[in-house]
């Protein structure tokens, strides 16, 4: 599993127009085993794919403020994120 979250993480953070077929299949894959993602239509996960990337937040950074519109949606891979109060930890694959 660490070498598959690696490996992802390496693919995203290439450029996206970058990535080889290579790149793609590894980000399908990952994304594919994600509950969160579950209900999505082939095609569509294809689409995110290719504009999904990475970021690192250090420890007590603030990604959103309460009332801000929201322009994308996070996937934690780890560490912990407070929302509301509540401590919310990455599911395992």
């Amino acid at each position: 599993m660490a070498s598959d979250t690696g490996l992802f993480i390496q693919c995203l953070k290439k450029p996206q127009n970058m990535r080889t077929d290579k790149d793609l299949k590894v980000i399908y894959s990952f994304l594919h085993g994600m509950e969160a993602l579950s209900g999505l239509r082939e095609h569509a996960l294809q689409s995110l794919c290719n504009i999904v990337r990475y970021e690192f937040h250090e420890a007590n950074d603030i990604i959103y403020y309460q009332g801000e519109v929201a322009s994308c949606w996070y996937i934690l891979l780890s560490g912990s994120v407070f929302i509301e109060g509540s401590m919310f930890l990455p599911r395992s694959r």
